[in-house]
């Protein structure tokens, strides 16, 4: 060996570890005590396992600097004083026969250390059992050394010293120890202790859970049962109890767990928050398990084991309790589910769902129509054989009523779960049908029970429809609807039916109209048409189909001459059209090249050729804006969609203004506040095409305002271009797709003017002047 070669002494900061062992393991403050409370019950327990008589007893005296700590158990000789009192880590309680025998709680060894957390100084008296001798020993924090002898150890002869143990720790300046605090701290852990312990005066402990837990107070029994449970390494005593106000309370016993006799007893109550875990009655640390119960109460085992700070049991521990709750919560369901008074546990119905335990759930009820009485899953099998019998899932009345009659039963399923998952998981194995819960006409009026009004209403309805939306086939109806569905549309073969609900406010309105105000009678109607049938009926609509698309080709052609174009010449206008949509061309490229348009003629307009709508045209303001259907929808290539409409149709009206404008913004106009009255030219060569759902974009800058329409089809596009004299007032550039809102009168056609162009067309005095360029795009 080489004579360099030196060894370092290997040392330890005391300070330090006795830092370690008591604030950083320990929860509390107040851990000294409860460790040293449990080595005091500890050694009770060992001196009953030699004298079953003894009567064992802890006092606790709290002052403001020390606290004292007093017990008449087995007491400790210098051998355990030395080799694990004060000697961190050693146990005299593990492998040790009377200790084992005793069920003593501690086996970590480190809880003399705990007391350096909170004192400076401890004093530790004892008389071992069957010994004359008294060991007084005395250990200061800040003299306290691994590498040297620092505890004084003192042994006298004392007869007035009674066999046990006192130990008195002195409070450094920092500690903050109460008399209250202490209660607090200690009740979980020996309030159930069998045995009396008093701090300053007054008992903490003694109390019987089973008392707590198991007695019942407020209700009386409902039923009584017990329970042998036996699975694979486990088995045990369950008696149990169900009140009438559906409370589960429960006693386990008998317990063996791998062959081993567990010393012990559980006991448990629905709602009674956590579980706590006791070894030989002393508090040990709640106990966190999954259940579907809500059990709360006490679990007393031997088997139970803490970590080494007490703030929880050991993960071995929290398994065992797990997996013994789970046989538990089967024995307590399999007993209790032959009762009525499961329906109204929701932990049972929980059960079954969790544990897909359906065959548990015949006292489970459904609500049973037309009796509305509530019956148990286990009569299904009785009512299948006195009628039909059918389930419904909704809560529709009218489904309910329509379904729920003499020749038939219907079970109406919850609409909350689990009990709706229980029962329509018993019903589909029991193969009982359910009810269609679609839209449905419950009944039809007959003519006979129709009012007047209302008959008018359905005359008015298919003659609008038959003459402007070429729905040439069709039949309105008054009907209930099931869902409070206020209409329904159906094709049938080639008959197009409509159903109205009677009741809905819109057909209220209607009705009044009809008996109060019938000038504007068939305009309402109109609108109704737009705002509330259009969108159900537009696939239907012939104008909706290709087929349509060539008949108004038709139609606009029979007493007019479309204006031609040469191939080349519409492929321009079409690819301009598609560019600038697309985004492949700028607006000022798009407005330059839309001089190609070959008719051109000047509008003028003048101030008194400006009215108010209010006054032009006032049945216009008085409905519900036009809801938006979701068919006959495009893409403007930005990802903005844009929805074909029908016009505002005002066809008995007819008005000198060629712009019209209102001070409030309408939902019924879709919130624009002036309308541009196209050319008389348009109106007389091409009004068809605005009778006809169409989409509408504008788009401006520099001189131009360029509106484009599009057929519903997108087969048809009318393109109307105004070059104003002067350029608009802020000189933007902008555009995008609006809300149609084209009104069609007797002699005129309205347009909407965006918030933003509005300056540029409303006069104050004299003439507005401006070129107007327009044609019809055909798709070949």
């Amino acid at each position: 060996m080489s004579d360099s070669l030196n060894k370092i002494k290997f040392q330890v900061e005391t300070q330090r570890v006795l830092e370690i062992l008591s604030n950083e393991i320990y929860d509390s403050s107040y851990a000294l005590m409860r460790e040293n409370i449990q080595n005091a019950y500890d050694a009770i327990l060992m001196r009953k396992s030699l004298d079953e008589g003894v009567v064992g007893k802890i006092e606790i005296e709290i002052s403001s600097t020390t606290i004292k700590i007093r017990d008449n158990g087995i007491g400790m000789s210098e051998d355990v004083l030395r080799e694990n009192f004060w000697k961190a880590g050693s146990s005299g309680k593990r492998g040790n026969e009377l200790a084992e025998k005793a069920g003593v709680i501690g086996t970590f060894g480190i809880g003399a250390m705990a007391n350096f957390g909170v004192c400076e100084r401890l004093e530790v008296i004892t008389r071992p059992v069957d010994s004359e001798s008294v060991y007084k020993t005395i250990a200061v924090r800040e003299n306290l050394s691994i590498s040297e002898d620092c505890i004084e150890l003192e042994k006298v002869d004392d007869d007035t010293i009674p066999v046990g143990t006192t130990l008195i720790a002195y409070l450094d300046n920092q500690s903050q120890i109460t008399h209250e605090g202490a209660i607090d701290y200690l009740s979980q852990y020996i309030k159930y202790l069998p045995i009396e312990v008093n701090i300053n005066g007054i008992n903490c402990s003694q109390k019987d859970y089973k008392k707590e837990f198991l007695t019942t107070k407020e209700t009386s029994t409902l039923l009584e049962f017990n329970s042998n449970i036996q699975e694979p390494g486990i088995s045990c005593v369950l008696s149990g109890v169900l009140t009438r106000n559906n409370i589960i309370r429960l006693n386990i016993n008998n317990i063996i767990w791998q062959n081993n006799s567990l010393s012990g007893e559980i006991v448990l109550e629905q709602g009674k928050g956590h579980i706590m875990g006791l070894r030989n009655y002393f508090g040990m640390a709640p106990v966190p398990i999954s259940q579907i119960y809500n059990f709360g109460g006490i679990v007393n085992l031997s088997i139970l084991q803490p970590t080494a700070g007490r703030e929880a049991l050991s993960r071995e521990s929290i398994s065992f309790v797990t997996s013994l709750i789970v046989h538990i919560e089967k024995a307590v369901s399999e007993e209790i589910s032959n009762t009525e008074q499961v329906d109204k546990n929701p932990y049972f119905l929980n059960y079954i769902v969790k544990r897909n335990r359906y065959d548990l759930a015949n006292n489970i009820n459904i609500n049973l129509k037309p009796e509305d009485i509530n019956v148990p899953l286990k009569q299904i099998e009785e009512l299948k054989k006195q009628k039909q019998l059918r389930y419904y899932s909704g809560n529709d009345s009218s489904i309910i009523q329509l379904h729920a009659n003499e020749n038939t039963n219907l079970l109406v399923l919850s609409q909350s779960n689990p009990r709706r998952r229980i029962q329509q998981n018993y019903l589909s194995k029991l193969k009982v049908e359910p009810v269609n819960d679609n839209v449905q006409v419950s009944k039809i009026y007959e003519r006979m029970e129709l009012e007047m009004s209302e008959s008018a209403i359905i005359f008015k309805l298919i003659s609008i429809l038959n003459e402007d939306y070429f729905l040439n086939n069709c039949n309105v109806q008054f009907a209930d609807i099931t869902h409070n569905i206020p209409l329904l549309v159906q094709k049938k073969g080639d008959t197009v039916l409509i159903f109205l609900s009677r009741n809905t406010q819109s057909v209220q309105q209607l009705k009044q109209t009809y008996s109060n105000a019938y000038e504007i009678f068939n305009s309402f109607l109109k609108d109704f048409i737009r705002n509330h049938i259009y969108s159900k009926i537009a696939p239907f609509v012939p104008s909706s189909t290709r087929q349509g698309a060539d008949a108004l080709q038709k139609i606009l052609s029979k007493n007019k001459e479309l204006y031609k174009y040469e191939y080349n010449e519409q492929g321009e206008i079409e690819s301009l059209l598609s560019d600038y949509l697309k985004g492949d061309i700028s607006l000022p490229e798009a407005l330059k090249k839309s001089k190609t348009i070959t008719k051109t003629h000047t509008q003028r307009f003048s101030r008194n050729q400006v009215g108010t709508i209010e006054t032009e045209l006032p049945n216009i303001i008085h409905d519900a804006p036009a809801k938006q259907p979701e068919q006959n929808s495009s893409s403007n290539g930005n990802g903005e969609m844009i929805i074909a409409l029908p016009p505002i149709l005002r066809l008995d009206s007819e008005t000198t203004k060629k712009l019209i404008t209102t001070t409030e913004q309408r939902h019924e106009l879709n919130m624009f506040r002036m309308f541009l009255g196209l050319s008389d030219q348009i109106y007389k060569k091409d009004k068809d095409f605005f009778l006809e759902p169409h989409t509408t974009k504008v788009i401006w800058g520099g001189h131009k305002v360029v509106f484009i329409f599009s057929h519903v089809t997108s087969r048809l596009t009318l393109y109307y271009d105004i070059e104003l004299k002067d350029k608009l007032k802020d000189e933007t550039i902008g555009g995008g797709a609006i809300a149609t809102t084209t009104i069609v009168t007797g002699n005129r056609i309205f347009v909407p003017v965006p918030e933003h162009l509005e300056s540029s067309f409303y006069i104050e005095k004299g003439k507005k002047e401006f070129f107007v360029r327009y044609d019809l795009i055909i798709e070949s």
